[in-house]
């Protein structure tokens, strides 16, 4: 429960208030609902009806179909994840409060006229006691017909749907297991972080063994050049790249990493990693992909060469299939410089700092999968919104007229 209530602190956090898309939705709502109150009172006329009354039904009709709207859309928006990077959690969610509060009042209002002296501005006025009873019946099957059309909004819930026809994601994650990194609380944080991800995420898993101490030139690569000239993974001898169907698979996996490697070979790793993608998954396509490198930086075998000349994002295949925003560093290295992180950092990938506690390594793997996790939490609030309201309205009864 906490944790749903801090959702909503989140999104105000989140808001960019100061961004016009931020308004567009609550003043798009409005004014959308009143072309459709237009149109709606030209074209959906009520026999014995007036046209006071014709307007108040056709704001709560208007309405309701603009809330329709709006429900479909956010849960259409969050089948495929959408405002995982779009923060337009709480502008929808003020629009459709606004969609679903004017009917409240237009009842409210329409309930006014239920009334000796108000009911000759809703229907002409009876002049006999079988007139008057015969009108009472046609009001009250007129204001209660009204509140039929809160079911409306019900219908954008069906989008949910959405949710269980949802593509294919693919997570590179390389982790460096040198002596350098005590890979406990990395690997617990991942196998937690795996459990709660769907079965729609393909992982891959590239740990960095391969070369053993005294390997010199030509078979160790010590260069960037050296590294990225490679054309096939097998001829990468650093890394050792497992792919998982599902993240289950993958969790179970994590088991079997041990950190009895030498050199600290991280880009070699990582440019395996995406030879051996290319070449065992070269018709499958993708809605995401990530890569996720999480190392202290120190490439003890590139270190002499790694702070100028080529790097990953100089080749324009490995770009186009891990552009640098979708490349995400864990970075264990407690705030040292070192030539990888430096130039991660300078071709736009993020890097989050991670200190060496589950908890950070949690928060680190979280922000870089957030766009691969469905947060329910928007859902239970449209789906709050909609049941108060919808309640409030069905519980306006009409005056009696005596």
């Amino acid at each position: 429960m906490n944790e749903f209530i801090k959702s909503f602190s989140t999104y105000c956090k989140e808001a960019e208030f100061g961004s016009i898309m931020f308004w567009v939705f609550p003043l798009g709502t409005f004014l959308f609902i009143w072309l459709l109150t237009i149109l709606t009172v030209r074209f959906y006329k009520v026999k014995k009806l007036k046209t006071v009354f014709a307007i108040n039904r056709a704001w709560i009709l208007s309405s309701l179909i603009v809330a329709l709207i709006l429900i479909g859309g956010i849960c259409l928006g969050w089948s495929k994840n959408f405002f995982a990077q779009h923060p337009y959690h709480l502008s929808l969610l003020i629009s459709l409060t606004i969609a679903l509060l004017i009917p409240v009042f237009s009842l409210v209002h329409l309930r006014r006229y239920y009334s000796p002296e108000g009911i000759k501005e809703i229907t002409d006025q009876p002049k006999t006691a079988n007139q008057l009873d015969s009108v009472i019946t046609l009001l009250k099957k007129a204001f209660i017909a009204n509140k039929v059309f809160f079911i409306i909004p019900a219908f954008g819930f069906i989008f949910l749907f959405f949710y269980f026809y949802k593509g294919t994601n693919l997570i590179s994650v390389v982790y460096d297991n040198s002596e350098s990194m005590q890979q406990t609380n990395a690997i617990d944080a991942m196998s937690e972080t795996f459990a709660n991800l769907d079965q729609n995420n393909e992982i891959t898993l590239t740990t960095i063994e391969g070369y053993q101490q005294g390997d010199v030139p030509p078979v160790a690569k010590t260069t960037m050049n050296e590294i990225m000239g490679i054309k096939k993974s097998s001829s990468c001898k650093a890394g050792n790249v497992v792919a998982f169907t599902n993240p289950n698979d993958a969790r179970n996996g994590l088991t079997q990493i041990s950190n009895q490697c030498y050199g600290s070979p991280i880009c070699e790793a990582i440019w395996k990693t995406y030879l051996y993608i290319k070449e065992t998954k070269p018709n499958q396509t993708y809605d995401k992909k990530l890569l996720i490198v999480v190392t202290d930086g120190a490439d003890n075998l590139l270190a002499e060469s790694l702070s100028s000349g080529k790097f990953f994002f100089d080749d324009e295949r490995f770009t186009e299939y891990f552009p640098a925003e979708n490349v995400f560093i864990i970075d264990y290295s407690n705030g040292i410089s070192n030539p990888f992180m430096q130039r991660a950092s300078n071709a736009g990938c993020d890097i989050y700092p991670a200190e060496n506690n589950k908890q950070a390594y949690l928060d680190a793997l979280d922000n870089a999968l957030q766009s691969f996790k469905n947060n329910w939490f928007l859902i239970y609030w449209t789906i709050i919104i909609f049941t108060v309201l919808t309640i409030i309205a069905l519980l306006i009864p009409p005056k009696k007229i005596v």
